[in-house]
């Protein structure tokens, strides 16, 4: 998560200070070649893979772009992604207001106990985890798990093709909302309000802008929820 907003910052870096250099005949290809780069780690999805047999594989798919798809090596690692979902998801309830004081409560606590049982797994139960687990990058988690959608969501061909993925903020806001009504209906709406058109797109049924779905691949696996592109095996 970090390093997707570090490349955002060089991303605009480079940007404003290509968009402000005065005309000259020097080679521009090295900038370009950056924004292309920044630009190409800003795209995309990701899949988290699990092995869960011979030949059969589980994807979890996000809106998490290229530059952040990645699968924690360790456990200080994985706790600083815990860290920055909980500070994320912290800062929707503040600009909500303190109706979401529950909410905020509930969610610090509930991201510090997974902090505490991924730091309390042995060296080898979490080495394990992380052996049969795989981050890959997919152009779009709605057109990837288009069979689960159809055929264990029940969403139709149409609905379907009105969904778009939404970004990693969005991930956050959809995250934010739905630990909000575990809590507080009060503090739903409110944080909703922040930003009512994407929080119904966000949340109508069906959605029409996806942050998570998952689908299955392997000769293994169930034929009805397979992945679009996804067939690496490991």
């Amino acid at each position: 998560m970090k390093k997707t907003t570090s490349i955002l910052l060089a991303l605009l870096f480079v940007a404003a200070v290509f968009g402000n250099c005065k005309e000259d005949k020097k080679d521009d290809t090295p900038v370009l070649a950056l924004l292309l780069y920044a630009n190409d780690q800003l795209s995309g999805n990701c899949a988290t893979v699990t092995r869960n047999a011979a030949n059969n594989y589980s994807a979890s798919l996000t809106s998490v772009p290229k530059g952040g798809c990645k699968v924690n090596q360790t456990k200080a690692e994985a706790e600083a992604s815990f860290n920055t979902q909980k500070t994320s998801i912290l800062a929707f309830y503040t600009k909500a207001g303190s109706t979401c004081d529950t909410s905020a409560t509930f969610v610090t606590n509930q991201i510090n106990t997974q902090i505490t049982n991924s730091n309390n797994q042995t060296d080898a139960a979490f080495a394990a985890t992380v052996e049969k687990t795989r981050a890959f990058s997919v152009g779009n988690l709605v057109t990837e798990s288009a069979l689960y959608q159809k055929n264990t969501l029940g969403r139709t061909d149409a609905q379907i093709a009105a969904m778009t993925p939404g970004n990693l903020n969005d991930l956050f806001f959809n995250t934010a909302i739905t630990y909000a009504g575990f809590v507080s209906a009060s503090c739903a709406t409110a944080v909703k309000a922040l930003d009512q058109t994407t929080a119904d797109a966000l949340t109508s049924t069906p959605p029409t802008k996806l942050v998570s779905s998952s689908c299955t691949y392997g000769s293994a696996a169930a034929a009805n929820t397979k992945c679009a592109t996804l067939s690496t095996e490991f």
